[in-house]
């Protein structure tokens, strides 16, 4: 499935609002800026200081260090697997995005995102800014649960409702069990689970099973139990959907504390990605609960 899928220009227009200042690094760059639909106002690395956006082209090559920039200047990178490692590196601490190849539409996205971050003056703490977000979301999300409740009591008096209710109990997750300390699985078990989760991909179209955070989490625990690093290019790989799609994901767990960034010791220029403490021990009970109860699980 396309990352474009589902998106449309018009859905960022960037005239519904004062536009932003963006710098792009060259003409290229520029082109698949306005192609998205927004505004250049300068091309050139040596105008990046006045930027409220700074747009640069790292498929190729990413530069050792970046420019001066100005305090809430947010930065949007188009690379490719070869440079993300790097680019993800270097703009650490940065309110940046990244976007893999020149897509109008993922383009168009991120910077609608990064002029949101620009405007509130949360540039220099993404973080933040991005647990808010999923904060309110969340939020909103258990209102709408909440009228759909409403609306299912209401309709008690039609033939499905009380089938459909009934039959929903044999779905709801258990309530949560007394934790224990749960023995990791062999590196080999995780393995193979992922393994089978690919298999469904022979018989149904891969987009169908989508679950990047399960995927991301899968990998993560079989490559700690290995004893191996994971780079963010690796791990937008394992996440089995499209890179773009994934290093959103790897930002949203990173925020949500399920995911912790360390410096690669032997080249600054590359970021490896772990679980954190808990996420490996929630994922090392979820397996043993499920070894408990005899079933494979995917």
């Amino acid at each position: 499935m396309s990352e474009d899928a589902g998106f449309r220009l018009t859905d960022w227009p960037a005239a519904s609002s004062p536009a932003p200042s963006i710098v792009a690094d060259q003409a290229e760059t520029a082109a698949l800026v306005e192609a998205a639909g927004w505004p250049v106002s300068a091309i050139g690395m040596s105008l990046a200081h006045r930027a409220d956006i700074l747009v640069l082209d790292w498929r190729w090559q990413v530069p050792i260090k970046l420019p001066a920039l100005a305090t809430d200047c947010g930065v949007l990178a188009l690379v490719s697997l070869d440079t993300i490692d790097a680019a993800d590196a270097l703009l650490t601490g940065h309110a940046a995005r990244c976007v893999f190849g020149g897509s109008a539409a993922l383009i168009a996205a991120e910077l609608s995102e990064l002029r949101m971050l620009v405007k509130a003056g949360h540039a220099r703490d993404p973080s933040g800014d991005e647990r808010a977000r999923l904060q309110s979301l969340a939020s909103e999300l258990a209102r709408l649960a909440e009228q759909l409740g409403a609306l299912s009591e209401e309709g008690g008096g039609d033939e499905t409702g009380p089938v459909l209710a009934d039959r929903s109990h044999a779905y709801q997750a258990e309530e949560p069990l007394d934790r224990i300390a749960a023995r990791p699985p062999s590196a080999q078990r995780v393995r193979h689970l992922i393994a089978m989760r690919r298999l469904r991909d022979r018989y149904f179209p891969s987009d169908l099973f989508a679950d990047p955070a399960w995927d991301i989490l899968l990998d993560l625990t079989a490559s700690r139990l290995e004893k191996k690093p994971v780079s963010v290019s690796s791990l937008c790989i394992a996440a089995a959907v499209p890179p773009t799609t994934a290093l959103r994901w790897v930002r949203m767990m990173t925020d949500q504390g399920l995911l912790e960034r360390r410096a690669d010791p032997a080249d600054a220029r590359r970021m490896f990605v772990d679980l954190s403490d808990a996420a490996y021990a929630n994922v090392c009970g979820w397996f043993a609960l499920v070894e408990q109860r005899g079933g494979l699980g995917v």
